[in-house]
């Protein structure tokens, strides 16, 4: 039995790739002792070490998803990240929560006030110099090839210029993978072998200087959507969906069913 792992805010997309996968799956974790285990963004306990090998291990996706941390992680790996604050002097900074979905979890931060607030009221638990931005790309890397890129675009009904979510009106097309530098690419995946994943999307920015600043490793990104009125779900990027049930069916094929490894 080959089981997928996915918690209840990455459970929209862990259903739809179990379901393409044809694999056992779920919130809970595995029954019985599975062949083979893939964690997406899933943190939680399991009864049950897999007997073949797992993606994406508990460890490191403890280390991913807490956002402070990774950045340590990072910057060990000389891999470049805005720089740390833990006040504010003056220049624009972006608060974070130490975990978000979905764009969630970002407040710029404009003074000393801003600061007190955001960490009193918002949850912030790190801050971070805001960096004049140029272009954002999210790339995916699954074991050290990118599977799947985008740019991050505004969208015609866009609230801001400087938070760029969702709810901001921003979203990343897939249409764009010719613009994607291959410069970000590398940084990409030595940003998910630095936090010790064998996949993951990378959030970097291209700031006004040129220079390439890796924001965080997204352990389950949303690649697929509740449609409205019903259960059904759409696929939203097709094309990277696609890329990781082929790299996920090839990883079952070629990974031993029973090696005595986590």
């Amino acid at each position: 039995m080959d089981y997928i792992f996915y918690s209840d805010p990455s459970s929209v997309t862990g259903r739809a790739l179990k379901e393409a996968l044809g694999i056992n799956g779920g919130t809970q974790g595995p029954g019985e002792r599975p062949a083979r285990l893939i964690r997406w963004g899933s943190r939680a306990e399991s009864r049950f070490n897999a007997a073949g090998g797992a993606l994406n291990k508990k460890g490191a996706l403890n280390d991913a998803s807490n956002k402070g941390r990774s950045l340590e992680l990072l910057t060990a790996d000389g891999i470049n990240v805005p720089p740390a604050a833990d006040r504010f002097t003056g220049d624009l900074l972006v608060g974070r929560t130490e975990t978000h979905v979905g764009g969630s979890g970002f407040f710029l931060i404009t003074s000393q006030r801003d600061f007190d607030l955001a960490s009193r009221n918002l949850h912030c638990s790190h801050f971070m110099a805001y960096i004049p931005t140029q272009r954002e790309y999210r790339i995916h890397v699954f074991r050290g090839q990118v599977i799947g890129a985008a740019e991050k675009l505004m969208g015609e009904n866009a609230t801001s210029l400087h938070i760029r979510n969702v709810s901001t009106g921003w979203k990343f097309r897939y249409n764009n993978i010719d613009r994607i530098p291959r410069d970000a690419e590398r940084v990409a995946c030595d940003a998910v072998r630095a936090l010790g994943l064998d996949f993951g999307a990378v959030d970097i920015i291209k700031s006004i200087n040129d220079n390439l600043y890796v924001l965080e490793v997204n352990t389950a990104p949303s690649l697929v959507q509740r449609a409205e009125g019903g259960n059904r779900r759409d696929v939203d990027e097709g094309p990277v969906f696609d890329a990781y049930v082929a790299a996920f069916r090839q990883w079952l094929a070629e990974a031993p069913r029973n090696n005595n490894t986590r």
